[in-house]
């Protein structure tokens, strides 16, 4: 037998040798990555579990309340020291002062509608059966562990998906103007422009709208904007079913903000700072209830955003039959374009879905899903909408023009039921149908 090479031998040991050490190497590794061990100063620090990181958003969306509300349908509702709401987390707000109610009197309702056009109610919320918050406090509603783990994506919760946005040309008389919509979103609004404007308000029909998938919404809404198309300063204000925002399916009152078309800034309701709230009865994304019924009872949400120049702020504001009631402000210091005036007006409804235009049309209904020639009480309206301009009076919005985007999918249109009367402004539609696949 030919005798082993002692040579052979020694490369064997060394191999062995080193497998040994490259095992112990890989064992430190692993026990300093899982412990938060330090490398050179530096901690190494353990990744975070998705349970980790939800506990940490829900402490940085929850403040410290002074009462808390169970309401019947399953919101649990914190009454927050009212200098201790998000707000004053924003930078620009830090030594803020809590504005008094508008210098000026707001513009009460019109009286010049139609007799169909005031058979409608205004607005309840779902949370006031189940108690009220007292006085100095305002109501929010708190995030639980569901609503993040229902969100499509837990760093912009609260935010408006970010897509591409498309320049859309539509003309009012013979003058041309630029709309920005972001891709996925599908618009049936009536549109006023041309004007410097100082505040805008309407009654906005109430329907909870069917939503086909979770990750999709659908809004009746009143909105002012100013800026480039595609990184506008914007206020939005209305009704929404989002079920990644809200976890559930129900029409809910909603705000939303931003100052660059939403690439960074701004949020739904009081899910990051930005807006003041003032009133300890008002619940932004509270549930509405009742809503209207096909060929049945109408309600509606009357909302005013209306520019303090006095005290540099832009008021949200409603009412009730007797009574108008201020929800709260934005300070024009969160707004570049506008800080002083807003450039565009748009009353209607908008659908979002990350399906729209790739195929297959959503089944989301925009208003009550029926098309706006079905009219009074079938189709969604805006009633009274109206403009205010340097006059410092409201008028009706003109000049304006009906816009929509997918008139397959929903529709838009101006029409009065008497002649020579105002005309309400009527729009929705079902999304997916047969001229509309």
């Amino acid at each position: 037998m030919k005798p082993f090479c002692s040579g052979s031998l020694l490369r064997v040991l060394l191999m062995l040798r080193t497998v040994e050490i490259m095992v112990g190497l890989l064992a430190l590794v692993c026990i300093a990555l899982s412990s938060g061990m330090v490398d050179g100063g530096r901690s190494i620090q353990p990744l975070e579990t998705e349970d980790i990181q939800v506990e940490k958003k829900l402490k940085l969306l929850n403040n410290p309340f002074v009462k808390s509300i169970q309401s019947e349908d399953g919101d649990v509702i914190d009454c927050v020291d009212i200098y201790k709401q998000p707000a004053f987390d924003h930078p620009l707000l830090k030594n803020h002062t809590i504005k008094v109610p508008p210098s000026f009197v707001p513009t009460k309702g019109d009286t010049s509608a139609s007799s169909i056009m005031n058979s409608s109610l205004p607005f309840s919320q779902v949370w006031h059966k189940s108690g009220s918050c007292p006085n100095g406090t305002i109501p929010i509603r708190r995030v639980l562990r569901q609503h993040l783990l229902n969100a499509s994506s837990l760093e912009r919760y609260g935010k408006k998906p970010m897509n591409i946005i498309t320049k859309h040309d539509f003309h009012i008389l013979d003058y041309k103007f630029a709309l920005g919509i972001q891709n996925y979103h599908s618009t049936a609004a009536l549109i006023a422009s041309g004007f410097s404007y100082t505040g805008a308000k309407a009654d906005i029909n109430v329907w909870n709208s069917p939503v086909e998938a979770d990750d999709e919404y659908t809004t009746g809404q009143m909105t002012l904007t100013s800026g480039p198309f595609n990184n506008s300063d914007t206020i939005e204000v209305g009704w929404m079913v989002n079920p990644s925002v809200y976890g559930d399916r129900h029409t809910r009152l909603f705000i939303y903000w931003t100052n660059d078309s939403g690439k960074s800034s701004g949020c739904f309701d009081l899910l990051c700072p930005g807006f003041v709230q003032v009133n300890k009865d008002v619940l932004l994304g509270g549930a509405i209830e009742p809503t209207s019924s096909y060929y049945g009872q109408q309600y509606v949400i009357p909302l005013e955003v209306v520019k303090d120049f006095d005290q540099d702020v832009w008021w949200l504001i409603t009412r009730t039959e007797n009574d108008t009631i201020t929800i709260g402000y934005w300070p024009c210091d969160m707004f570049i374009s506008m800080y002083h005036i807003a450039e565009m007006l748009m009353w209607g409804g908008d659908v979002y879905s990350p399906r729209m235009h790739t195929g297959r049309h959503t089944a989301t209904a925009m208003g009550s899903g029926h098309f706006s020639s079905e009219h009074w009480s079938m189709a969604s309206y805006i009633k009274q909408p109206r403009m205010r301009d340097y006059s410092m009076t409201y008028k009706y919005p003109y000049p304006s023009s009906p816009f929509t985007l997918e008139v397959d999918c929903y529709s838009a249109e101006n029409y009065a039921e008497v002649l020579f009367t105002e005309p309400l402004f009527y729009y929705g539609g079902p999304g997916r149908n047969l001229y509309c696949p």
